[in-house]
């Protein structure tokens, strides 16, 4: 039951967050993050040419949970792990929320 009372909560932020986390997307950041539509597209959408998955309608907790393994060092490409280190951890919790509240890519 709690859960269920805490879900408009998660909403209300994530909605919060969409606009922070649509700047980034469409240009990036003032610590050299290149915006992430250039290679994952303004909506989200991804570029399979060039290995940038889809992010529109992904879970955030999972695309936050894959930005910090990259800010670590960890996993992607080292194109992404710069991004993603370029990114505070409240600047990859926006981005996230933003590509989880689009709609998926239809296949």
């Amino acid at each position: 039951m709690k859960a269920l009372r805490a879900a408009p909560l998660l909403l209300l932020g994530l909605a919060a967050a969409a606009p922070a986390g649509q700047q980034i997307v469409l240009h990036g950041n003032e610590n050299g993050a290149m915006p992430c539509a250039a290679c994952h597209g303004a909506q989200g959408q991804g570029n399979s040419s060039i290995g940038a998955p889809a992010l529109a309608g992904r879970q955030a907790d999972d695309i936050v949970a894959a930005l910090n393994l990259m800010a670590a060092g960890q996993g992607g490409n080292a194109l992404m792990r710069r991004i993603a280190a370029a990114l505070t951890l409240t600047q990859r919790q926006d981005v996230a929320a933003y590509f989880a509240s689009l709609p998926a890519a239809k296949p």
